[in-house]
């Protein structure tokens, strides 16, 4: 007697599993680390911020070197969305989308910062009328608009999407709808409330990153095609009447 079988769709290699982790936990990290490392720069007052980065210039250097990492936002937000895709696959696409566009706005934000470290080792009242031509030009305004708009949207349809689709626990899908309403109200109080963002933040990609080490990227698995699937055995010639 013949017995057929499904070969079972291969699932995300081991290296695929742990750089999609190692991206997440970098990205979410970083955003942690930098806003710790980094001394705060307030609002307005441009002077103030490059006298403070001048006055820790160790903790700065360390800060921009692990800021650098936000270039992994992008990708770890995609990343997170194709958790959810299978099963809520038109937030998934936007959250992704927009995630790689938010975070490549961040890469020009997180510029000023490196401007404001090179003005600390200069003459201070010149940085800080080059950092305030910077941030009224046009250019640093889209970018400020794409990282603020976009990231919310992008991590209200992650939250949403991963909430949907049970692909992470739901405690944890709620991060990231935390995560940006979080950032704009803790920015007003401080490096405190903008690091306890970022933690939100991290901690939902740490969560992402457990889920894909275990059980890999199914939006990325290959399903079998039609010409490798078994086909049902064929009649014994002593059923055919």
């Amino acid at each position: 007697m013949s017995t057929s079988t499904t070969p079972a769709a291969p699932t995300t290699s081991l290296t695929g599993r742990v750089l999609a982790a190692a991206c997440l936990i970098a990205a979410g990290l970083a955003g942690v680390l930098a806003t710790v490392l980094l001394p705060p720069t307030g609002e307005g007052d441009d002077i103030a911020s490059i006298d403070r980065y001048a006055a820790h210039a160790g903790r700065v250097d360390a800060g921009l070197a692990i800021e650098a990492l936000v270039v992994l936002l992008g990708a770890a937000t995609a990343l997170a969305a194709l958790l959810a895709f299978p099963r809520a696959r038109r937030l998934a696409s936007v959250a992704g989308w927009l995630g790689i566009i938010s975070g490549s706005a961040w890469i020009g934000l997180v510029h000023a910062d490196g401007v404001r470290a090179a003005a600390a080792d200069h003459d201070h009242a010149a940085g800080a009328a080059l950092m305030q031509t910077m941030s009224d030009s046009a250019q640093f305004q889209v970018f400020v608009a794409l990282s603020l708009l976009g990231g919310l949207v992008s991590m209200v349809c992650l939250g949403i999407a991963l909430w949907r689709s049970r692909a992470v626990p739901r405690w944890a899908a709620a991060l990231f709808v935390l995560f940006q309403p979080a950032n704009l109200v803790g920015g007003g109080i401080g490096a405190i409330g903008t690091t306890v963002a970022n933690a939100l933040l991290f901690l939902g990609f740490a969560v992402c990153a457990a889920t894909i080490l275990r059980s890999g990227l199914p939006a990325l698995a290959v399903d079998a095609s039609p010409a490798v699937q078994a086909v049902p055995a064929s009649a014994s010639p002593a059923s055919v009447h």
